[in-house]
């Protein structure tokens, strides 16, 4: 049995009236208070059977039941409880069979699971009322607000049934390796906060929402591409791990929800069915058939959509890390390398920057107006588009011509690839040799300097692509809002071993 148990007393107040001196006592607003508690528990059962085969084919069956207080309310009748099992078969092809000698080790698997959650934010199933911010620094708690959230009290746990096949293999007096792994995955009844028409009384409704598929790829390599004879000699040992998921939409219970919203241009994250999940739309440009942005003939501003356009998903395509470490005597060099492609995300920090002119692409045209990179409807008498020209209508008003291409009503305009190449570790360690250490009954010493996000390529605008905003208890991706910059770590250290 687990219980979770969180309290909190948040005090808040604006303003000093001294400058520097960070207490309530000196605030000069009045102090609001945002109590919160919350409890819940769950309760397991887990069983497990092993079985092996001469030492080279294993067999592992599991399985486990929850009830949770989470999906529980006091007016339900059925079981909170649920039950989810798993098989692990593993085959160990180098001890079952005769290989050629340049395979050292060969094994395959294959796994079927079924995973469930009842979540762990609870009061999800009934209605509550949270306390409103008391204007006393005791925080009496004497008002309460309905809730805004409509509750779910038929609840159910999310279902995750998936299939994995993996091979692994070691070869060449293990100096080369790899574990690959390909999996498909359904996920049903996702416990998900869709943000609903306010005129209902809420903001958000709790749903299960339908299913979701998932097929991936993982490979992990490893490799000794040089390997001094000589002990003590030159070893460069290199490890590489890549990853790609992609995601369906089977089943939704609307035709479409909308899961977050951002706060400009109506961008938010919806799931559709046939769509993906992290599937990002907005408002954005007015296109003609070959993509170009079309502009306004009297303005020279570029056309924004009525309605909300797919801008693109907020969730990568692909993984990739590659570490590198060199040896040379008591020296040893890492460096690790990351990156990620496919996903893009929206900059509120870039928009308003932009509104107030604080960034280098709204220079063009604050003196002589500026032409806009696109083209221009061609009418017919009756005003209907019969083709495209190029745009040579100049914009003078700069202001509402950024406003078009990258502001407040335009999604799209401000949102752009989260694509990345990280450098994000190296470190240098020496060891000191052990002769020098047994007088002192001491095993190892070994120094070592090391620094942590050390620089980025990314075509991201802002400070660093991998941004994600807080909400509530959850971190939300897609919508960067008022990113602060990520922090580049040096350091030494010292580890001594008895």
């Amino acid at each position: 049995m687990t219980q979770n148990r969180y309290n909190r007393e948040d005090l808040r107040a604006d303003g000093l009236k001294s400058p520097g001196a960070y207490s309530l006592d000196s605030a000069e607003t009045a102090v609001q208070s945002f109590p919160y508690k919350s409890r819940f528990e769950y309760s397991s059962l887990y069983g497990i059977i092993n079985a092996a085969y001469k030492n080279y084919f294993f067999i592992e069956l599991s399985a486990r039941r929850d009830w949770t207080s989470t999906l529980a309310n006091p007016y339900r009748n059925n079981s909170v409880g649920f039950t989810y099992p798993s098989l692990n078969i593993s085959y160990i092809l180098s001890d079952a069979v005769k290989l050629p000698s340049s395979i050292n080790y060969a094994k395959l698997r294959a796994s079927y699971s079924n995973v469930g959650s009842g979540g762990t934010v609870p009061y999800r199933t009934s209605y509550g009322y949270g306390p409103l911010p008391v204007y006393d620094a005791y925080g009496n708690g004497n008002y309460y607000a309905a809730p805004s959230v409509l509750v779910k009290p038929d609840l159910k746990p999310l279902r995750t049934t998936s299939y994995e096949v993996g091979a692994e293999m070691q070869m060449f007096k293990r100096r080369f390796g790899f574990d690959i792994a390909a999996y498909m995955g359904n996920t049903k009844d996702q416990i998900l906060q869709s943000i609903i028409d306010r005129s209902s009384g809420y903001s958000g409704e709790i749903i299960n929402a339908g299913t979701v598929r998932n097929v991936g790829l993982e490979v992990a390599m490893n490799g000794t591409p040089v390997k001094a004879k000589k002990a003590g000699g030159f070893k460069w040992d290199i490890n590489v791990t890549y990853s790609t998921n992609k995601n369906k939409i089977i089943d939704i219970p609307d035709s479409s929800v909308v899961l977050r919203t951002g706060a400009v241009g109506s961008g938010q994250i919806v799931a559709k069915v046939g769509g993906s999940m992290g599937d990002m739309y907005g408002r954005g440009f007015v296109r003609s058939p070959d993509g170009q942005v079309v502009f306004d003939p009297a303005t020279g501003n570029a056309k924004i959509t009525e309605e909300v356009v797919f801008i693109g998903n907020t969730m990568p395509i692909g993984k990739l890390s590659i570490q590198n470490a060199f040896t040379f005597k008591n020296f040893r060099l890492s460096t690790l390398f990351d990156g990620q492609w496919g996903a893009v995300g929206h900059s509120l920090m870039h928009y308003k920057m932009v509104e107030q002119g604080k960034l280098q692409v709204t220079v063009p045209g604050r003196y002589n107006g500026i032409i806009g990179n696109g083209v221009l409807e061609v009418l017919d008498a009756s005003g209907q588009v019969t083709g495209y020209r190029k745009n040579d209508v100049v914009a003078t008003d700069i202001d509402e011509y950024y406003r078009s291409m990258m502001g407040v009503d335009n999604a799209e305009g401000s949102s752009f690839s989260t694509d990345f190449i990280k450098f994000r570790e190296a470190r240098i360690d020496y060891t000191i040799p052990a002769a020098y250490l047994k007088k002192y009954r001491i095993d190892k010493i070994t120094l070592g300097i090391y620094g942590r996000n050390l620089f980025i390529w990314s075509p991201w605008p802002m400070f660093d692509p991998e941004f994600g905003t807080l909400s509530g208890t959850d971190i939300n991706q897609g919508f960067e809002i008022a990113q602060f910059p990520s922090t580049r770590t040096m350091g030494a250290n010292l580890i001594i071993t008895f």
